[in-house]
């Protein structure tokens, strides 16, 4: 199984599998846990975990257009596909 090096903080990378969907895949109405946030991009990943989308906490994605729309711990975010790209949900 391919494995890839993710940064899920400034200081610390974890493996995961590579196998997980983008939330920018998913269809409307679909919900799963997010499984990691794949980005190079500090300030992306910054405004993730500031917003409090982490790894382990449930996702619904709720509307792709004209922005996606999705939930996660009782509060709703818009986010456009720049964002979406990396947030990788398991179902």
């Amino acid at each position: 199984m391919k494995t890839k090096s993710v940064l899920i903080s400034p200081i610390e990378t974890v493996r995961e599998d590579t196998g997980n969907t983008p939330l920018s895949l998913m269809q409307p109405k679909k919900g799963g846990k997010i499984s990691h946030l794949e980005t190079k991009n500090p300030g992306i990943l910054q405004k993730l975990m500031a917003m409090g989308v982490l790894p382990g906490m449930p996702v619904t994605l709720l509307r792709r257009t004209p922005s996606f729309l999705f939930e996660v711990d009782q509060t709703r975010y818009a986010v456009d596909r720049e964002i979406a790209d990396h947030i990788f949900v398991s179902f």
